[in-house]
């Protein structure tokens, strides 16, 4: 099983000042939809330290047999 959490749509747009790559639940699927079948997918609000909330999206993948 393989485990990914990345910032959602609806999270910041930048980290550290640095732009990041946003992710949905559907994008993250097809991104990996080749060769990993998605088992669950969440997301989740994470208060930071600065009194900030950021979205996250996590999903967990099962590599696909190549049978």
């Amino acid at each position: 099983m393989t485990i990914i959490g990345t910032f959602s749509e609806n999270g910041p747009t930048k980290c550290s000042g640095i732009f990041i790559q946003q992710y949905s639940e559907t994008s993250l699927i097809e991104r990996l939809a080749p060769e990993f079948e998605k088992l669950s997918c969440f997301t989740i609000d994470h208060p930071t330290p600065f009194d900030t909330t950021q979205n996250f999206v996590f999903c967990s993948f099962r590599k696909k047999s190549n049978i």
